[in-house]
């Protein structure tokens, strides 16, 4: 970020490139587990059946966005403000200039699953997948996808899953947290959980359409902080508890998820509170259609054991205090080092080379080792050496 004054000697922050990367980072291994791709529609409706491929000429609209360009002052780009990768080539491309060895490929689509025809998000996850199969896994093995699917309508999701889910290239299923739909962690989608497990792909919850009408977070805002800021984390807590208290992982105990763009820091409260909550309220636990299912009142573990042991978390966007000492302190409650896995949210806005893991003081030689790359391939089943 380049800081400019004002007329009246304010800074305002404008965006002219990323940062350089450090050249420290070609010493270690770097895994990019959220750098984002966005193929050309029509390259797409090639993959799509008729009358998919002749009557949807555009991206469909999915609601009331607000624009990013209001906030980063670069109209016409969205949130590609540094690029945008399309092919095998231009992920390469990508790859070199932020010192990614391997790297995560999301889909950079605006809210996919927010489309209003849920057939069109099937339709979609599928050509999505081929694109990725014929055009950009070929380039290198070292570029790693999420699978598309349409989590709201998990048999199709499954079906989707377990049609190209063998192939390498996936390393995880692509869910998102928004406000106008079920969080992921009711019973619903467990058609979803079960073909993830068959192929030992990671769950991924990553930031969606939190700023939909149809959610009262969108009612009162004004503005891209609250909406891409705020907002985010608020629907991330809600997806994160729905999956801890409804027993998603009583069901399924070899189930791992990874939370992209959904904040880190807000697990101290959020675990003392499941707990508490839990511990002085958890009669109705035995209503929820998984414990109805297996014959159980209570979950087997206090909820927060659940995050620690079912849960990683992407790094980007990463926010440390600016006291040391305050966030050392917040590393070590959250477990940071082994919580997170690196992450650049390249080619967005908000992007974090990995300067920041190199310049914190506190973080020792093997922290950076584990997140830049260990912990990722421990978590990844399809990444282990």
């Amino acid at each position: 970020m380049a800081k400019l004054e004002t007329r009246d000697g304010r800074e305002r922050a404008e965006i002219v490139k990323p940062e350089r990367v450090d050249p420290r980072a070609l010493g270690y291994e770097v895994i990019d587990t959220d750098t984002h791709l966005l193929p050309d529609w029509d390259r797409l409706r090639e993959y799509m059946p008729e009358p998919y491929r002749t009557k949807l000429k555009a991206f469909p609209l999915v609601g009331s966005d607000y624009n990013p360009s209001y906030a980063t002052n670069k109209p016409g780009t969205g949130q590609e403000v540094f690029g945008r990768a399309k092919t095998g080539a231009d992920v390469l491309q990508s790859m070199e200039d932020t010192g990614s060895d391997i790297v995560i490929m999301v889909p950079g689509f605006l809210r996919p699953q927010s489309m209003y025809q849920k057939s069109w998000v099937s339709v979609l996850a599928s050509a999505y997948n081929d694109y990725l199969i014929e055009n950009v896994f070929p380039a290198s093995p070292n570029i790693r996808a999420e699978l598309m699917i349409n989590q709201r309508t998990p048999e199709d999701a499954a079906r989707e899953i377990r049609r190209v889910g063998h192939h390498p290239g996936f390393v995880s299923v692509y869910t998102e947290f928004g406000g106008n739909y079920e969080q992921i962690g009711t019973a619903q989608h467990d058609p979803i959980f079960e073909a993830a497990l068959e192929h030992e792909l990671i769950i991924t919850l990553h930031a969606g359409s939190f700023w939909q009408a149809f959610t009262p977070l969108h009612q009162g805002a004004r503005t891209w902080t609250e909406l891409l800021g705020v907002s985010t984390m608020a629907i991330c807590l809600a997806d994160v508890a729905s999956m801890i208290i409804q027993g998603v992982f009583d069901k399924y105990p070899d189930l791992r998820v990874t939370v992209k763009e959904g904040g880190f820091w807000w697990i101290p409260e959020m675990t003392l509170r499941m707990d508490d909550y839990y511990l002085n309220h958890p009669h109705d636990i035995s209503l929820c259609e998984r414990k109805i299912e297996a014959g159980e009142a209570f979950l087997r573990h206090l909820p927060s054991d659940y995050i620690w042991e079912h849960f990683r978390f992407s790094t980007q966007p990463m926010l440390l205090p600016k006291d040391p000492k305050h966030a050392q302190w917040l590393w070590e409650i959250c477990r940071a080092e082994d919580m997170l896995l690196f992450s650049t949210d390249w080619p967005h806005a908000t992007f974090d080379p990995p300067n920041w893991l190199l310049d914190a003081g506190f973080i020792t030689d093997k922290a950076r080792r584990k997140i830049f790359s260990e912990n990722t391939r421990a978590w990844y089943p399809r990444l282990a050496k």
